[in-house]
């Protein structure tokens, strides 16, 4: 089975990354004061790059794909480390990361780019790759849907 979904997650994270930018460059005068906001990014960016990268090391560790076009590497389903705490881990890293450059930003419109984020990804990547886990997972998937949040 191959999902439909073709824009891999990392490019619709910059996608975003660079309507935050521009919207931030050019409705720049919307922008509200943030006195904390180098540290904000710096903190998100650092548990964004860390969330992710714990659910990577979790799949190469079970020797499976990171990447979620390429389902026909999938080959064991990934339950233990972080991903008893997320399904979604590297989305999860890559929405943190969008929460620090909103902060940075301080600009109020970059809230909308967060929240199509997070919508895009349920219904374009995170719906079909449940659907794909469960056809080839069964009913260990089901089971792990019923005990572990789709985000946090």
């Amino acid at each position: 089975m191959k999902l439909e979904q073709k824009i891999p997650p990392v490019v619709v994270f910059f996608i975003a990354v660079i309507l935050m930018w521009v919207t931030t460059k050019v409705a720049g005068f919307l922008s509200v004061y943030h006195p904390f906001k180098i540290q904000s990014l710096i903190l998100c960016v650092l548990l964004g790059v860390g969330f992710a990268l714990l659910g990577v090391t979790s799949f190469k560790k079970h020797k499976t794909s990171v990447n979620p076009i390429k389902t026909d590497r999938v080959v064991s389903l990934v339950t233990s480390g972080v991903y008893q705490y997320s399904r979604n881990p590297m989305y999860v890293g890559m929405l943190l990361c969008l929460v620090g450059i909103g902060l940075y930003t301080s600009n109020p419109l970059n809230i909308l780019f967060i929240v199509l984020f997070v919508w895009y990804m349920n219904k374009y990547q995170i719906t079909p790759e449940e659907a794909f886990l469960t056809d080839k997972f069964g009913a260990s998937y089901t089971e792990y849907m019923k005990t572990v949040r789709r985000w946090l």
